[in-house]
């Protein structure tokens, strides 16, 4: 990983919470692949459109929804990411767990990305199960 491929996902990260999908989709490549959480719709979206398809779901089923990124980490072209999700549905429910993504980013661009609930799916899906120890 290179200090380009963490500014990428840190600037990601910056776009999502500002349900900024115009800069996430820049950051995108044409073949990107988000496969969502439980706790947006579970789904596989597509292309850079994927982000203004999971921001309409979110802001469907959430009335606040934040991913907080903690701890990144590298693993060859992916990027692991761990933090809390928080969230609060319009009938008032909350949610708050840790979670993880691993995005993938190449020339640049994100390629992937993969959300988990459980940081250690997501620490597995990685191949950093070192940090399991």
């Amino acid at each position: 990983m290179t200090h380009g491929n963490l500014a990428v996902v840190r600037r990601a990260y910056e776009a999502f919470n500002a349900g900024d999908a115009e800069t996430l989709k820049s950051l995108a490549s044409d073949d990107f692949v988000l496969k969502a959480s439980a706790a947006t719709d579970g789904a596989e979206h597509h292309g850079p459109s994927a982000f203004d398809e999971i921001l309409s779901t979110i802001d469907e089923r959430w009335q606040d929804f934040r991913l907080e990124p903690l701890e990144f980490y590298e693993a060859g072209d992916r990027v692991l990411v761990l933090g809390t999700l928080v969230g609060k549905s319009h009938a008032q429910e909350g949610l708050a767990s840790v979670s993880g993504q691993v995005w993938t980013v190449r020339d640049g661009k994100l390629t992937s990305m993969k959300a988990f609930l459980s940081s250690e799916e997501a620490i597995r899906e990685a191949g950093l199960t070192r940090l399991l120890m």
